[in-house]
């Protein structure tokens, strides 16, 4: 049935799945599933930028996402959920999402650092000492 889905449909297809999924496994542990849920709505990800009323919420998926992965030892494929978190953050997110962009930025090098992906854990966290600002 899957191959019967136009090319072209198909992102559309995984977008929407994943939102059927995420909206019956709202508010539940749903363990590893996390993975899958933010990997097909990720799909979506031209609809997600238009939206502004998803982005954070997916946003906030995808860390989920990351830190579930980070438990479980798979950095890797958490460095890779908290890259498409910060993707779809808007570019002032410093400004209008200070606590969200901090917390991500911490988690990306962590995740970075834990995957040996060196150069990319000290860019996030020059980019941490750039955009952090004292909370006293």
């Amino acid at each position: 049935a899957y191959n019967l889905i136009p090319e072209s449909d198909k992102k559309e297809f995984h977008y929407n799945l994943g939102k059927a999924l995420h909206s019956i496994s709202e508010e539940k542990d749903v363990g590893d599933t996390i993975l899958l849920i933010a990997s097909q709505i990720y799909h979506g990800k031209e609809s997600i930028m238009k939206n502004d009323e998803l982005r954070i919420p997916i946003v906030k998926l995808n860390m989920a996402a990351g830190m579930k992965a980070m438990e479980s030892c798979r950095h890797k494929t958490a460095f890779s959920y908290l890259q498409a978190a910060w993707s779809l953050l808007p570019d002032d997110c410093w400004g209008s999402y200070y606590d969200i962009s901090l917390r991500l930025n911490f988690m990306m090098a962590s995740a970075a650092n834990s995957s040996c992906e060196y150069d990319d854990a000290v860019l996030i966290l020059q980019r941490i000492m750039k955009e952090a600002r004292c909370t006293k």
